[in-house]
């Protein structure tokens, strides 16, 4: 959701910035129609946008693609190893600056009444407010006003945090007995596979003996997304390397890329299964949702994340339709603001309805959606300047 790629020994791959737009976009598309009651109505238009989460699925991806690179280009390939600390700084000065501008205002504007005590609002600027068993504000929100979507960042920074320890116990696993490329590789891909099972097991323990929500909204429970990611990025760093079964594996990346709109389609198909009752009710029955439909979420959409990432990560270089669509210097640009976007809207979408006296969950999606969409991307815009590229390039010379 918030990567950069710039790191001086892995390539851009510009097009998947296309895909952090359009991920932008459908956030906002599924808040607003959230609050303004679109997705509690009838129909297929109702079950598709109750499904929301499908679209943190695509930002986990490619956070694990893009961020696993150097550790799997350093174990397929000559490259030399990443800096944990370089990483780490660039990782802290990527989130946290942008985060903490949002952050106290959403404080200050919605929550000066509840947040009374140093720990009320130091748990939230650090960004570890879903540990809390028993938060300051309404257990069933997952956090203070104006920063209900700010869930997804704790599980990313858990993610940063975990990464340089599970890439070198990967590392170490897969190049046990002194293996070849081609087998370090198989053995990452089968120990991706194994880890992302465990998280059924952990959807089963949140619920028993008894359902404990908060932990619904950490990282165990999401890891088959990044999964997804990681392996995709074994398969690209492969497809480059020096090796006997390199080359089956360009074929086959380049047989994914050339059908790049046959993926895009099963995607979709994906989706819309997992927004059919095999994925659970439209909106939730009780507080304690079955394991087996959540399950079903789980994999559908680990699996519509591959068909959409893959495609556009295996790109060849040139001018492919994929590359000129979500590639361009446009998108590459908007790319920056999808950060700030994705930071500011949910305090634009309550001031808006502080300020108009709109009436929540009246049907009225566009004129939101508009609104929402302009003042988000100014703020944007904005803090993209003075705060998120000082912050960049303070880290490039980390």
């Amino acid at each position: 959701m918030h990567v950069d790629q710039h790191t001086a020994t892995t390539p851009r791959l510009n097009a998947v910035d296309g895909l952090r737009v359009l991920a932008a976009l459908a956030v906002l598309v599924f808040h607003i129609a959230g609050i303004t009651g679109l997705q509690y109505g009838e129909g297929p238009l109702a079950w598709l946008l109750s499904r929301g989460e499908a679209r943190v699925a695509v930002f986990f991806a490619i956070s694990g693609l893009l961020l696993y690179r150097p550790w799997v280009k350093h174990l397929l390939t000559t490259a030399q190893p990443p800096g944990t600390r370089v990483y780490l700084t660039r990782r802290i000065l990527r989130i946290f600056p942008l985060y903490w501008v949002v952050a106290i205002t959403a404080l200050v504007a919605f929550n000066l009444d509840a947040a009374k005590t140093v720990w009320d609002w130091a748990e939230v600027l650090l960004l570890v407010y879903v540990f809390d068993p028993t938060p300051w504000w309404p257990v069933v929100q997952l956090a203070p006003i104006g920063l209900q979507q700010m869930w997804t960042l704790s599980i990313d920074v858990s993610f940063y945090l975990l990464l340089p320890l599970l890439a070198a116990a990967l590392g170490r696993a897969a190049r046990a007995g002194g293996a070849s490329v081609d087998t370090r590789a198989k053995r990452l891909l089968i120990l991706l596979t194994a880890l992302s099972l465990t998280s059924f097991a952990y959807m089963y323990a949140v619920r028993h003996p008894v359902y404990t929500m908060r932990m619904e909204w950490w990282l165990p429970r999401f890891f088959p997304w990044f999964a997804v990611g990681m392996a995709i990025c074994v398969l690209t760093v492969w497809a480059g390397a020096d090796s006997p079964g390199a080359e089956r594996i360009r074929r086959r990346g380049a047989e994914i890329a050339a059908n790049a709109g046959t993926c895009f389609v099963l995607a979709a198909m994906v989706f819309g299964l997992a927004a059919t009752p095999l994925g659970g009710p439209k909106t939730p029955q009780s507080l304690a949702p079955d394991l087996l439909p959540d399950a079903f979420r789980l994999v559908a959409y680990a699996v519509m994340a591959f068909l959409i990432v893959a495609p556009v990560a295996l790109q060849p270089p040139g001018r492919t339709w994929v590359n000129v669509l979500l590639g361009n210097r446009t998108m590459r640009w908007l790319a920056n603001l999808s950060y700030g976007v994705f930071a500011w809207q949910i305090i634009v979408v309550w001031a808006y309805y502080d300020i108009s006296g709109r009436a929540y969950l009246d049907q009225q999606f566009f004129p939101v959606f508009f609104v929402v969409l302009a003042v988000s991307s100014v703020l944007a815009w904005g803090t993209y300047q003075l705060v998120e590229k000082p912050a960049r390039r303070f880290g490039k010379r980390a």
